[in-house]
């Protein structure tokens, strides 16, 4: 166990796509079927960069890479939301593997747990509803509620704030490098997932992990090295 993992910690910081679920794959196929909708024939791989951004930017980031100027922004976020809503809505939500475990060991241990995502509320909503976690979660924290989204670190102070701890007392698991970016800025210790088929640059966590499972076996490391 590294040296800065042996503090008192007492909360997980969750990104949601990803990380919950697998909806980043989802997501991306949504984009790219509205994008070649207007003529513009690109894969995954060609937008895997816009994960883990709000809106806005990844409609920035589009708009440059593929010369939209013809699209107002309410075209291009409402045009790849409406396909994202209608697959997201027919597919059957699945949690990551162990994070049912892993939500359960956070009660059982006492500790607070929120999501920080850069989706909308509504969504984080529907999201927990329908995976059945409503109650695992002490708040729901979306991109809207903050004046910068990731990779400033706004979301995951004002998460850390919200269960009444400081950021050197959480925990932040992310699956992209913008996500990892506001965690470590944050001051909080950063895990990054490696779970979901939609492979991000996490290499600046100060963890990596494959599975959830992970996580509760670094845990039970901290808590046995504290002792």
């Amino acid at each position: 166990i590294p040296p800065y993992a042996r503090m008192k910690r007492k909360g997980i910081l969750f990104d949601c796509d990803g990380v919950l679920l697998d909806s980043e794959s989802i997501y991306l196929h949504s984009l790219c079927d509205y994008l070649h909708s207007i003529g513009i024939p690109a894969q995954n791989e060609d937008v895997v960069s816009v994960l883990g951004k709000p809106m806005a930017m990844i409609t920035q980031e589009l708009r440059e890479k593929f010369d939209l100027r013809a699209y107002s922004d309410e075209a291009i976020v409402s045009g790849q939301r409406q396909l994202f809503r209608t697959r997201f809505h027919q597919t059957q939500l699945q949690p990551m593997p162990h994070l049912i475990d892993l939500l359960r060991w956070c009660r059982t241990h006492g500790w607070k747990c929120a999501i920080a995502s850069s989706s909308d509320l509504d969504y984080l909503q529907d999201v927990v509803r329908r995976l059945q976690i409503e109650t695992c979660f002490d708040a729901i924290i979306s991109t809207e509620m903050v004046e910068h989204g990731k990779p400033a670190p706004d979301i995951y102070r004002f998460a850390a704030r919200s269960l009444g701890l400081t950021n050197e007392e959480t925990i932040v698991i992310e699956d992209s490098h913008n996500g990892i970016l506001a965690g470590k800025r944050s001051g909080s210790f950063t895990i990054g997932y490696k779970g979901s088929p939609i492979q991000q640059d996490t290499s600046l966590a100060d963890l990596q992990v494959t599975d959830h499972q992970e996580v509760i076996d670094f845990l039970e490391a901290v808590i046995a090295a504290e002792r």
